[in-house]
């Protein structure tokens, strides 16, 4: 095997290009690695105040709890503790599919809030 401080000649080029294709073949792995690691986003949880906050027209606590018990909308639970996936939130608010403890998958939009009052 060539040394990395040894001059190159052309007795030892061969070994040397060897080396050099299996350097390059390392880095794409480990490159490939990175990339696959970036490409997955971070989970992000949200609370019941998260949630509030950061869906449209910003529904009273006690909806979500409703929501929650008609399981209308993804839900985890953390001990007693209400969690949302922000991911599955997205999901749900476009009206894509979503399950719930492995059961079958469950179609729920977003319906639009009417609002009070006749024409203005």
């Amino acid at each position: 095997m060539i040394q990395t401080n040894e001059p190159l000649t052309f007795d030892n080029l061969p070994k040397a290009v060897s080396r050099l294709i299996k350097d390059v073949g390392e880095l794409k792995t480990m490159l490939q690695a990175i990339a696959d690691r970036d490409g997955q986003p971070e989970k992000q949880w949200m609370s019941v105040e998260d949630l509030i906050i950061y869906l449209p027209g910003k529904p009273a606590r006690q909806t979500i709890y409703s929501w929650v018990w008609k399981k209308a909308i993804p839900y985890h639970k953390a001990g007693a503790k209400l969690q949302f996936l922000k991911s599955e939130i997205d999901a749900w608010i476009l009206g894509e599919t979503f399950s719930i403890d492995d059961e079958e998958e469950i179609r729920v939009p977003v319906k639009a809030r009417k609002q009070k009052g006749g024409k203005k």
